[in-house]
């Protein structure tokens, strides 16, 4: 056994407080994600492109967080976690401001490329810094009790967009998101300790860094769980890359109404995460991990055979009941495989983190492009572009020795 499997985490108490802050920071990835989409019709007409042109926007958020994670990740194992978490909350600041007063929308995608490689060191340091402190079953629960709080920004993110817009022009938007880059600074300066000791820090030579990751997705405890809850996440950004066009143009939903489908799923998600609180106190964390992504598989199947057989005249309650359980299966998937992958991960935390997060936004980016290939109607091209992401993300996750012995990880 390596030394990375060899000592536990020395706390034990779960620290509810200081995981909940947790949340708030990360909380700053779906607010930048969600509260504009609402305003991608609006912002469109401004800028003189259509829905889908500006759409990009989306994407071009997720190319930033692929590759921005990827440096924080062994960057927070050699420095710690705090200073890579002022950088990029500085930078994101900086991002949000150049969003908010641009006329152009490629300096737009571009400044939204810019806003994730701030944004997503907060999802890096805070799954490491769990990872620092706590055993994988407490792992599990705190990443659910941080989804409780984080979870609160996509179930409101999309309203509070539609309100701005009530009100204010779409730049708004991006300036509520400074602020709140603000307030991360704040709660990072006053409330974040550091959870990294010197000791426990990788010096491994930065020339290594390729190949250190070689060397997690070949790790099968870790590659497993990290690439199968990628496909089954990464497919949830297709949904929110699609959403707009489908819900709002294809079915001619409001603002206010899209808003409110869009929480329910958020609710959905939200709601699993913190049952899987209490489950993992009766089952073992990768049959809840399993029945998650089973779920999920199941629920996109059904939703490519609505597109299928219905095309764009499927009943919108169905369409919106599968979407709602293709969403709502993360909650048993994310924390669980979270929790799996990172066990065996303690001198490079940081790095598994971080690989795992630019999976899933791999995912992402990859099934955008996937879902513009399929030559069909709305619902079939969602749901076929789903339906092959969760079926291979489950197909992954039952591959994870369902006899690996987590109460022996470090």
């Amino acid at each position: 056994m390596t030394n990375n499997q060899t000592t536990k985490p020395t706390q034990s108490k779960m620290p509810t407080a200081w995981v909940m802050m947790l949340g708030l920071i990360v909380a700053i990835g779906p607010l930048s994600i969600d509260m504009y989409l609402p305003a991608l019709p609006t912002m469109a007409d401004d800028f003189g492109i259509s829905t889908a042109a500006i759409a990009n926007s989306v994407p071009a958020y997720f190319v930033g967080l692929v590759f921005g994670q990827l440096v924080y990740g062994p960057l927070s194992d050699r420095v710690g976690r705090v200073k890579p978490l002022y950088f990029g909350m500085i930078l994101y600041v900086i991002a949000s401001v150049i969003c908010a007063t641009t006329s152009h929308e490629y300096v737009l995608f571009a400044a939204r490329t810019l806003q994730a490689l701030g944004a997503c060191v907060g999802a890096v340091v805070t799954r490491a810094a769990i990872r620092d402190t706590l055993p994988p079953k407490q792992m599990a629960k705190a990443f659910s009790i941080m989804v409780l709080v984080m979870g609160l920004a996509p179930i409101l993110a999309p309203s509070l967009g539609a309100a701005f817009l009530s009100f204010f022009s779409w730049h708004a938007i991006f300036w509520f998101l400074a602020g709140f880059g603000v307030l991360n600074i704040l709660l990072t300066h006053f409330f974040f300790k550091e959870t990294l000791t010197e000791e426990n820090r990788n010096h491994r030579p930065l020339s290594s860094i390729a190949s250190q990751y070689l060397e997690l997705l070949k790790d099968p405890s870790f590659g497993y769980p990290a690439i199968g809850a990628g496909m089954l996440m990464g497919a949830m950004f297709v949904y929110i890359s699609a959403a707009p066009e489908l819900l709002m143009d294809g079915y001619g939903l409001t603002e206010s109404q899209f808003s409110l489908i869009f929480g329910m799923n958020s609710a959905g998600f939200v709601g699993l995460t913190q049952l899987n609180q209490y489950l993992t106190n009766r089952y073992r964390l990768i049959t809840l991990l399993r029945f998650g992504a089973a779920l999920q598989a199941i629920s996109a199947s059904c939703l490519l055979l609505l597109g299928i057989i219905y095309g764009s005249e499927a009943w919108l309650p169905l369409v919106l009941a599968s979407i709602f359980f293709c969403i709502a299966g993360l909650g048993l998937t994310q924390p669980n495989a979270t929790a799996i992958a990172l066990a065996f991960q303690k001198n490079r935390a940081g790095m598994a983190s971080a690989l795992q997060g630019s999976l899933m936004f791999c995912v992402g980016i990859f099934g955008g492009l996937l879902l513009n290939l399929f030559p069909i109607n709305p619902v079939a091209k969602l749901g076929a572009t789903m339906c092959i992401l969760m079926c291979l993300g489950a197909f992954l996750v039952y591959r994870v020795d369902k006899n690996l012995n987590l109460d022996h990880a470090a």
